[in-house]
């Protein structure tokens, strides 16, 4: 069963930074609902992967909570500008450094 989260924590990933690098290379630079789709399955993933490996000795809270906070983050950000006709190319490219930050996070610590 982790596997399988794993597999759906990582296309969620893989999503997200597709999404957002197309994003940036349009000439009309928007939010696209891939890649808020691609957040709530990082983010549903996430979650379960962190009940599977709570009873892990080397479960790391505080990482899984700064995890948390950042794709909350996005996934606000994502739906307050959903809407609007464009969006700048700093806006995507924050987003996209916030994507990053969750997977040097992931890595690193």
């Amino acid at each position: 069963m982790r596997a399988a989260f794993y597999i759906l924590h990582m296309l969620g990933l893989l999503g997200l930074v597709i999404t957002l690098i197309i994003s940036l290379k349009k000439p009309v630079k928007k939010i696209s609902s891939g890649t808020l789709h691609s957040a709530w399955l990082q983010l549903l993933s996430g979650l379960a992967l962190m009940g599977i490996m709570s009873s892990d000795e080397d479960f790391q809270p505080a990482k899984f909570g700064i995890k948390l906070i950042i794709l909350i983050v996005i996934l606000a950000l994502g739906y307050r500008n959903i809407k609007k006709e464009t969006v700048s190319t700093k806006f995507l490219s924050t987003l996209l450094g916030l994507v990053v930050l969750n997977i040097l996070i992931a890595v690193a610590i």
